[in-house]
């Protein structure tokens, strides 16, 4: 659990300058204990964060390609997402930049028959892909999509269900098994 994640929430950049500081939508440090903080300061994490993203909207939309891209290029952070929910905003529903030499280069990207985006992020290990309407992670290695919160507490529901049929199942066999030891000890064989 050494990585922190942050949502919505202010990130210092430069000690004493409360004007330098960029608010991301969401944000990753790997190397960062989680934990509750009222803001993220960089001096303090020790490190600025590994991978931002940037959901667009009709206010935010110039400020994110631009001023906010530019922050977190002199920041260091080593990938900057923009992601267009709606379709509106930018070039494409998914766009990843990773910053090499200094300069952030745009991911390359991918697009499906049925629509999906795919981007590939080489910080995060994983494939960011905008299907159905939404953001969701695909492990390579598992071959599977990291799973949405309602999709995990259902798992959770579900393992507890079998969990319970099969504790009630080893439970009848061990009273069959109880009831077979309790009639042979009130019928005990004659010896002779």
């Amino acid at each position: 659990m050494n990585v922190f994640v942050g949502i919505a929430l202010l990130v210092f950049y430069e000690r004493g300058k409360k004007k330098a500081s960029v608010a991301p939508d969401v944000f990753v440090s790997f190397g960062v204990p989680m934990r509750d903080l009222p803001s993220y300061k960089v001096w303090e994490a020790g490190k600025p964060p590994d991978v931002a993203w940037e959901f667009g909207s009709q206010s935010t939309v110039k400020g994110d390609a631009g001023e906010k891209k530019e922050k977190y290029r002199r920041m260091g952070v080593r990938e900057y997402w923009l992601v267009d929910t709606y379709g509106k905003y930018h070039e494409r529903r998914v766009q990843g930049f990773a910053l090499v030499n200094g300069d952030y280069v745009e991911l390359p990207w991918e697009e499906g028959s049925d629509g999906t985006v795919t981007v590939w992020s080489p910080a995060l290990q994983l494939e960011q892909r905008f299907i159905d309407g939404r953001l969701r992670f695909w492990d390579r290695k598992t071959e599977r999509y990291l799973e949405l919160p309602e999709e995990e507490k259902e798992r959770f529901w579900q393992e507890a269900e079998e969990r319970a049929e099969s504790e009630a199942r080893k439970r009848k066999v061990l009273e069959v098994r109880v009831a077979e030891l309790e009639s042979k000890a009130q019928n005990p064989r004659d010896p002779d």
